[in-house]
């Protein structure tokens, strides 16, 4: 029940690509997220599958419990998982609070961390709430089913809440 009353209240406060005046943000939104997709993942995997191609990464490292999404980045894209390198992307599963500073020397202007998940419970939420409020982190993304983080410097600090 917690979870529909979180994705009503999402639903009712979130726009579309229409409401954004960040041109990155919105590129980003409509030649990646809104594209359909071949994949046959959940929502949140599926942003990560079409960030990923859409922004040519090609250092990426998954957080998860199961070894299934890495899997799938082995064989749809034929790319590597690293761990002990600068970072295009990082994926996890579940939101914790200590993901940006355990990688934050691995993090670049261009990098993207996904959190899956972000509304599954009141803990998830609080959490996702603090690490949009990082100093380091100057876009969020509030998909609802994910929440994606960007580093970018020339860009001022701002947060979407985007339906998809």
């Amino acid at each position: 029940m917690y979870y529909i009353i979180q994705y009503l209240k999402h639903r009712f406060t979130a726009s579309n690509q229409h409401g954004i005046h960040s041109p990155f943000v919105y590129n980003y939104l409509t030649k990646c997220v809104y594209r359909k997709s071949k994949f046959k993942v959940s929502k949140s995997e599926k942003v990560a599958l079409k960030s990923i191609t859409y922004f040519k990464m090609e250092k990426l490292k998954v957080i998860s419990a199961t070894t299934a999404f890495k899997n799938l980045i082995r064989q749809e894209l034929d790319l590597k998982l690293l761990d002990n390198a600068t970072l295009d992307f990082i994926y996890s599963d579940a939101p914790s609070n200590d993901v940006i500073s355990i990688h934050k020397e691995q993090l670049h202007n261009d990098s993207m961390i996904l959190v899956a998940n972000i509304y599954a419970s009141k803990n998830n939420i609080a959490i996702w709430e603090a690490l949009k409020q990082n100093d380091a982190v100057t876009v969020s993304i509030d998909l609802f089913h994910c929440g994606i983080l960007f580093f970018r410097k020339e860009q001022v600090k701002e947060h979407f809440k985007i339906r998809i």
